[in-house]
């Protein structure tokens, strides 16, 4: 432990531009840092424009149009995963032509993932506007009043036609992480956080409805994506530009091959996250639900740490397994792996103790949970971020096909168990089956994957150190 704090700081220096990186380990260090503390800056940008957004946009809309405008976020969220993990198998394509130094291979994969997505999102939108005029809309949304039920219909036509132009550009973040240049993602993202506020405090002051609160917030993401991937294709790498004539099926055949195994594993990751709170409902009641999912959500940012990490360490991986440089991998896992689960306890430990205080001074008394269901949470989520750091290597390596059924039969293990437990003890048996799932189904079998694929040696006890 002595040797962290002065590896740290060297890195945080070199990280600002004090003094030069020297080879390939540090030049991945100090990747991972800048994306971090990236990362931390632009979640505090987006939690001050969160701040401001929710009350502006309730006191604007009102409690029902509010509702249909967060319902449409979330369904566009949900539909984001028909991208059939092509971004997640791009950021190991393009590592792999960053390790080898050849801006040709990295050009065509690009130019196959964006022109594969904007067919897919081609097929999308027709799939949809066939289908959007015979949709009562305002039925779906369950809407009442005349304004609500005028303004649904377009506003949802409008927030899918930016997602679909949004599909490919979506890419570009991906392309940063695979350079290993995190932390240039991050300010975009929040260059668009703080245009989206401003296009939103503009469409208030119009008083444009709820379509035109889509186009400010939505639209400003699609503007920022499509400056961002001007300036990488035109400026910052030009070799990638996605010229339609650079497609070749080898491209496509390989990140198709590799995306759906990203695409059955972001599945299985929706049937965990998503049933619980339907089971709940089901057989405790909806007002069952509260507790449980806002005692969920307090527990992840117990596990921030991870969440920043990963952006960085996931394209750091797969450039190193690309060049052969294990032992790297090996000590970076090892650092990741120890500060994942002891910066995850250090912060759930504290929420076990004062979680009831902390929720009902947060959300109210109704959303207030047993101490029980406290101490099963921060269990989760510990074993949870665990087994994020292990998926890390993972899917840098490309070893899909193993986690892709480990999350398919934990998926299933979860359901079985949720059923049986919350019938018998109620809210808490649902954190216990999924707890069960993943320790059984993912975390076991997951840490036989990693160690083969880091060469059967895996020394968490070792001393914990930054990466030399």
């Amino acid at each position: 432990m002595n040797t962290l704090l002065p590896s740290t700081t060297r890195y945080i220096r070199l990280a600002l531009g004090k003094g030069e990186v020297a080879g390939d380990a540090q030049r991945r260090n100090v990747s991972i840092v800048r994306g971090m503390f990236s990362g931390l800056a632009g979640r505090g940008v987006a939690m001050v424009v969160s701040f401001f957004t929710v009350p502006l946009t309730v006191r604007y809309l009102g409690a029902e149009r509010y509702g249909a405008w967060v319902t449409i976020s979330t369904v566009m969220a949900w539909i984001a995963i028909a991208d059939l993990g092509l971004s997640s198998s791009l950021t190991n394509a393009v590592s792999e032509g960053y390790a080898r130094e050849n801006q040709d291979l990295a050009g065509d994969y690009v130019a196959a993932a964006f022109w594969s997505l904007a067919a897919v999102a081609a097929l999308l939108s027709v799939l949809f506007f066939s289908l959007w005029r015979v949709v009562p809309w305002d039925r779906v949304f369950n809407v009442q009043s005349a304004q609500a039920r005028a303004e649904v219909g377009p506003a949802v036509a409008i927030a899918f036609a930016i997602f679909v132009l949004n599909f490919p550009f979506s890419l570009v973040a991906k392309i940063y992480g695979a350079y290993q240049e995190v932390a240039l993602a991050n300010g975009w993202a929040a260059v668009g956080n703080i245009l989206s506020l401003a296009a939103l405090v503009a469409a208030t002051r119009l008083k444009g409805g709820l379509a035109s609160l889509v186009v400010a917030v939505s639209g400003s993401v699609l503007v920022i994506n499509v400056t961002s991937a001007f300036f990488l294709f035109g400026w910052s790498k030009p070799w990638l530009l996605p010229r339609l004539r650079r497609v070749t099926w080898s491209a496509v055949q390989r990140l198709t091959s590799l995306g759906g195994m990203f695409f059955v594993i972001q599945i299985a990751a929706l049937v965990l996250f998503q049933t619980d709170n339907l089971i709940i409902a089901h057989y405790l009641g909806a007002a069952a639900v509260t507790p449980y999912s806002v005692t969920w959500r307090l527990f992840t940012y117990t596990m921030i740490f991870q969440i920043l990490a990963s952006p960085s360490y996931w394209p750091a991986y797969a450039e190193a397994f690309a060049r052969g440089d294990r032992a790297w991998v090996r000590r970076s896992f090892r650092t990741n792996f120890r500060i994942t689960v002891a910066s995850t306890v250090i912060l759930a430990l504290p929420l076990v103790v004062y979680g009831q205080w902390i929720i009902r001074k947060w959300a109210g008394s109704a959303a207030v949970p047993s101490s029980g269901l406290l101490l099963w949470m921060a269990i989760w989520s510990v074993i949870y971020a665990a087994t994020c750091s292990q998926s890390l290597i993972l899917a840098s390596s490309s070893r899909l096909r193993g986690q892709m059924i480990y999350s398919l039969s934990a998926a299933i293990v979860n359901i079985v168990l949720t059923i049986l437990l919350v019938r018998k003890i109620g809210q808490t048996g649902a954190v216990m089956g999924t707890i069960s799932a993943y320790a059984t189904c993912i975390l076991l079998p997951q840490w036989i994957e990693v160690k083969r694929a880091l060469g059967d040696k895996v020394p968490i006890c070792a001393e914990s150190r930054l990466p030399q």
